[in-house]
């Protein structure tokens, strides 16, 4: 499911909020009513759609503050106002500080509204409104955040960060919000192997994960019952997914996708985002059930093949050196040293083997690039003799030798360019 989807009103395009009545999902106009009908639609089918914080419109909203529906007379009327307001970072700040006054005067400010003006009155009162009223807030998960550059060292941080926010006050989308799933998620997490993908490898696998044929997910294909991978720069064809989570759930695996989030805020906000909500946001989630058949095309399909990758034992993975004062920060606390592990391309041998003259010549020859063979079940024989057979997946896999380049269409990408004890040394993060 995509948690970072918009609706937008297709007559005004103003992004709008939703809540449910009794089963049904109603859309309104951000702030105030509309003086037209609400005509909910995507909001990638609009072009243009606006998207800012409905208190300052001066930046991306970051939470959904809850409230009860406000009204406030004004001569000769009752102006209704929302009941959810999606705000930035700055202004839940000031809503965050109960300093009610702090938040008016720095909307008033980018409307260039006088203190003692009609319009700077109101807007008072809404704010104290907002404060007051506030029920809960939820974590916006389409904001536009730019990316992260996502090192080694960081994962134990990310990883905490993440658990803090599952273990919260503050709500999630729904399909992640439950209360119980939430901790039983962050439990499992605080266990699980970290994994950073290095930026060769990731390079290679954006090379090849819109060719991956349909893979089944099974278990000797996910690399561990629970997991933690992150890649330095976003992958798929979005350029949004930075990390995935996995752990059991029913028969097969909860899944998680994350989107990062860079260095966006001023006057130094960033410190506070950090400590609230981190490094990541969820942008996409689904029950994986095993034996489920997914492709490069599919939004975790970065995924799928980084696992098919190393499953075809095409890479290595060697323990990230962490920094003392990480390592003896969960010695502090008790906790298991964190397990952080650093996944690249296994090196090629040092000399490539002269290729052998053909035996005559009917011999078919060999191709000069590696290619996706979709995978397939295969009987394999067992037993006595080897007189019963059984079913064995054989997943998708690149074919050919170790050292040859991967055909994509048109193009060749060399898999595996450098040779051993050439590691840069910046994968270390």
């Amino acid at each position: 499911m995509n948690l970072a989807s918009r609706t937008a009103c297709a007559t005004c395009h103003l992004v709008l909020t939703e809540t449910t009545d009794e089963g049904r999902t109603v859309y309104r106009h951000p702030v105030a009513e509309g003086r037209h009908a609400v005509v909910p639609v995507d909001a990638r089918q609009l072009p243009d759609v606006f998207d800012r914080c409905h208190t300052c419109t001066g930046a991306p909203p970051v939470w959904n503050y809850h409230t009860g529906l406000i009204q406030i007379a004004a001569p000769g009327a009752v102006e209704v106002y929302n009941d959810q307001w999606h705000v930035c970072y700055r202004c839940a700040h000031h809503i965050e500080s109960d300093d009610a006054d702090a938040l008016t005067a720095h909307c008033a400010a980018r409307m260039q509204w006088p203190p003692h003006s009609d319009e700077y009155a109101i807007l008072r009162t809404l704010h104290r409104c907002i404060l007051l009223g506030r029920e809960n807030r939820a974590l916006l998960t389409a904001t536009d955040w730019p990316p992260a550059r996502i090192t080694a060292d960081m994962l134990p941080k990310i990883r905490d960060r993440l658990t803090r926010l599952l273990r919260g006050p503050d709500h999630l989308p729904a399909p992640v919000n439950d209360p119980g799933h939430r901790r039983t998620l962050a439990d499992q997490l605080d266990l699980a192997p970290m994994y950073w993908i290095n930026q060769e490898f990731t390079d290679r696998i954006d090379d090849v994960t819109t060719t991956q044929p349909a893979a089944t997910v099974t278990d000797d294909l996910v690399i561990s019952p629970a997991g933690l991978i992150a890649w330095p720069t976003p992958v798929g064809a979005t350029r949004q997914l930075a990390a995935v989570s996995w752990t059991p759930h029913l028969d097969g695996w909860q899944i998680i996708g994350y989107c990062s989030i860079g260095t966006a805020l001023d006057d130094g906000l960033m410190p506070a985002l950090r400590h609230e909500i981190g490094w990541l946001t969820p942008i996409h989630t689904e029950h994986l059930a095993r034996r489920a058949t997914l492709d490069g095309h599919h939004p975790l399909g970065p995924l799928i093949t980084t696992w098919l990758l190393i499953h075809q034992q095409l890479t290595e993975t060697v323990p990230a050196k962490l920094p003392k004062g990480t390592t003896k920060a969960y010695q502090r606390h008790r906790r298991p040293a964190p397990d952080v592990r650093i996944v690249r391309i296994a090196p090629r041998p040092a000399t490539t083997p002269e290729p052998s003259a053909p035996a005559g010549p009917r011999i078919r020859a060999k191709p000069d690039h590696r290619f996706w063979v979709s995978g397939h079940e295969r009987q394999q024989a067992y037993g006595p003799g080897r007189s019963l057979r059984r079913p064995v997946d054989i997943h998708p896999f690149l074919k050919g030798d170790k050292d040859l380049p991967i055909k994509l269409s048109t193009t060749v990408r060399v898999l595996g360019d450098r040779t051993a004890g050439t590691e840069p040394p910046t994968d270390q993060g």
